[in-house]
C-alpha cells in the first residue's frame, strides 16, 4: 500500500506540472502588428545634402565620424530638453570633440523638428533658404555628420553639421581626426545632375527629362512645387521609382492647361461662407505660424479654436477653423424688478396699490425697503390696518433698467482631419481600446485549458479518496 500510495503521489506531482498548476499565469502583452513609420536617418540628411551640392557643382562633402557624433549628441540634448533653438557654438563643440586636431576650425549646423511622417523633401525644404543652404552651396565646406534624436513629445530632432579647417585641404586628414569605422565610408552619390529648368511651352508648362541623379525631391525645389503636385500630374502613385528619361509635365506659373499649385508654404486666403465661418484646408508645408501669419490670427487662437496643441503636427487635408460663424447672441431679457416696474404717478411719486391679503411687512419686503420707513412715509404705525386700494407712498428712486452685454459668439472646434495613407499623415497610435482587447484575446486564450483544470481536480480528490481508504484498510484489524 505504500508503494502505491508513493504512485499515486508521482503520479499528481506529473499532472499539476504538466498543467503549470501553482505557478502564475504571465499576461504577455498584445503585439503590435502595425509597423512603426519610419522617420528619416542621418544617412539621409547627408546624401540629401550631398544631391544639392553636386548639382551646384561641387564636390560631395565627406562623412566625418567626430562631426556625426557631435552632431547626434546635439540631436539627443536638443530632443531630452524639446529645445526650439541652437545650443550655440557648434565649431567650438567640434573642436573640444577633436576634429581638427588643433586648427582653426569652421562650422555650421542645420536643426529641424518634425513628426514620423515627416520626409526628406520636406526636412530639406525647411532648410531651403541661404543660411541653411550654406553646407550646399559654399564650397569650402568639406566634412559632415548629423543625428537624430526622438524626444518625449514624439516629435524627431534632426541636426546637420558642416565643417572644415582653416588652412588644410579637404582631400587631407585632419590632423588627429580618427580613422572612420568600418561601415561609415563618405556618403557619395553617383551620378549627380543638376536640374535646369527647361523652357515653358505654349501653354506656361515645363516638360522636364528626368537625368541620372535626380531625385523628385531635387526637382521639385527647383521648380518650387512639392512632390505630391508632380505625382498628380503626371498620374503617378505615391510608390513610384523615378527613372531617369522619364517626362514629367510640371505646371509653371503661368500655367493655362493645368491648375497652377500652391507656392510651396505659402497660404492662399480661404473666403468666408455665407455665415461668415472661415475654414483653412492645410496644404503641404504649412504650419500654425504660417497660416496664422496669413489670416492674421494669433498661433494661440487657432490652437484654442480647434482643441490642438503647438506641437500638433498638422495633416495635409486638415480643416482649420480660423474665424468662426458671425452670430448676433439674442439678448436675454433680465426680469425687471418691483422697483424697475414702478410707474410714476401724475404728481411724479411712486405709490404701492395695495390688494387683498397684502400688509405692510410684506409690501415692504417686496420692494427691499424697512416697514419703518414705508408707516413714516405713509403717517402710519404698527396697529394701522391698511384696505385694497389704498395707495402707499413710496419715497424711493427705482434704480435703471440694465441693458444685456452681448457675450461673444463661441466657435466649436473642428474635428481633426482621418489621417490618410499618403507620406504626410500623422503618426501611427495603439487605439485606446487595446488594453480591453488584449484582456479578452487572453481571455479566449485560456478557455480551452478550462477542461485541463477540471481533470485535474478531479484527479486529485480520486488520489485523496485512495489514499484515506488505504489508510481505513489498514487501520482494520486482520
Amino acid at each position: 500500500m505504500q508503494k502505491l500510495r508513493k504512485h499515486i503521489l508521482i503520479l499528481l506531482c506529473l499532472l499539476l506540472l504538466s498543467l503549470g498548476i501553482g505557478t502564475p499565469i504571465q499576461a504577455t502583452e498584445a503585439k503590435n502588428d502595425l509597423a512603426p513609420l519610419q522617420s528619416v536617418s542621418a544617412y539621409e540628411l547627408i546624401a540629401a545634402m550631398n544631391v544639392l551640392r553636386m548639382s551646384n557643382g561641387l564636390p560631395a562633402l565627406i562623412e566625418h565620424p567626430i562631426i556625426n557624433a557631435v552632431a547626434q549628441g546635439t540631436a539627443q540634448i536638443m530632443a531630452d530638453g524639446l529645445l526650439s533653438w541652437h545650443i550655440g557654438d557648434v565649431k567650438g563643440r567640434l573642436a573640444a570633440a577633436g576634429y581638427g586636431g588643433g586648427g582653426t576650425v569652421f562650422a555650421t549646423e542645420n536643426f529641424a523638428v518634425a513628426g514620423d511622417s515627416a520626409t526628406i523633401d520636406q526636412i530639406m525644404l525647411m532648410w531651403d533658404d541661404y543660411d541653411h543652404m550654406r553646407p550646399a552651396t559654399q564650397p569650402y565646406y568639406c566634412h559632415v555628420g548629423a543625428g537624430t534624436a526622438k524626444a518625449s513629445n514624439g516629435m524627431t530632432y534632426f541636426i546637420l553639421q558642416a565643417a572644415y579647417v582653416s588652412g588644410v585641404p579637404c582631400e587631407a586628414v585632419p590632423p588627429g581626426s580618427v580613422t572612420p569605422i568600418p561601415g561609415q565610408t563618405p556618403i557619395v552619390p553617383g551620378i549627380i545632375t543638376p536640374v535646369k529648368l527647361v523652357e515653358p511651352d505654349e501653354n506656361g508648362n515645363y516638360l522636364h527629362i528626368v537625368m541620372p541623379g535626380q531625385s523628385f525631391w531635387a526637382i521639385a525645389v527647383a521648380y518650387g512645387v512639392t512632390i505630391k503636385d508632380i505625382l498628380l500630374w503626371n498620374n503617378l502613385p505615391e510608390s513610384y521609382v523615378l527613372q531617369a528619361g522619364d517626362e514629367l509635365l510640371i505646371a509653371g506659373p503661368n500655367s493655362r492647361a493645368l491648375v497652377t499649385p500652391t507656392p510651396m508654404g505659402n497660404v492662399i486666403l480661404t473666403t468666408p461662407d455665407s455665415q461668415g465661418r472661415i475654414v483653412h484646408v492645410v496644404q503641404a508645408y504649412q504650419n500654425l505660424s504660417k497660416i496664422g501669419e496669413a489670416y492674421g490670427v494669433a498661433v494661440n487662437r487657432l490652437v484654442e479654436l480647434n482643441g490642438i496643441t503647438v506641437e500638433t503636427p498638422l495633416q495635409v487635408g486638415q480643416r482649420l477653423l480660423i474665424k468662426g460663424p458671425d452670430q448676433t447672441p439674442t439678448p436675454s431679457p433680465v426680469p425687471l424688478t418691483p422697483l424697475q416696474k414702478l410707474t410714476p404717478a401724475a404728481d411724479g411719486k411712486y405709490y404701492h396699490v395695495v390688494t387683498e391679503g397684502q400688509t405692510l411687512v410684506w409690501i415692504a419686503g417686496l420692494y427691499g425697503i424697512s416697514t419703518a420707513d414705508l408707516m413714516t412715509w405713509n403717517y402710519l404705525n404698527a396697529s394701522s390696518v391698511i384696505f385694497p386700494g389704498d395707495r402707499l407712498l413710496l419715497q424711493v428712486t427705482p434704480p435703471a433698467t440694465n441693458t444685456p452685454t452681448l457675450a461673444p459668439a463661441t466657435e466649436t472646434p473642428l474635428p481633426s482631419a482621418t489621417p490618410s495613407p499618403s507620406p504626410t499623415s500623422t503618426r501611427l497610435y495603439l487605439p485606446t481600446s487595446t488594453a480591453t482587447e488584449t484582456s479578452a484575446a487572453l481571455s479566449e486564450a485560456e478557455r480551452p485549458n478550462n477542461w485541463l483544470l477540471i481533470l485535474a481536480v478531479a484527479a486529485i480528490g480520486a488520489a485523496v479518496f485512495l489514499v484515506i481508504n488505504s489508510q481505513k484498510s489498514e487501520k482494520k484489524p486482520k
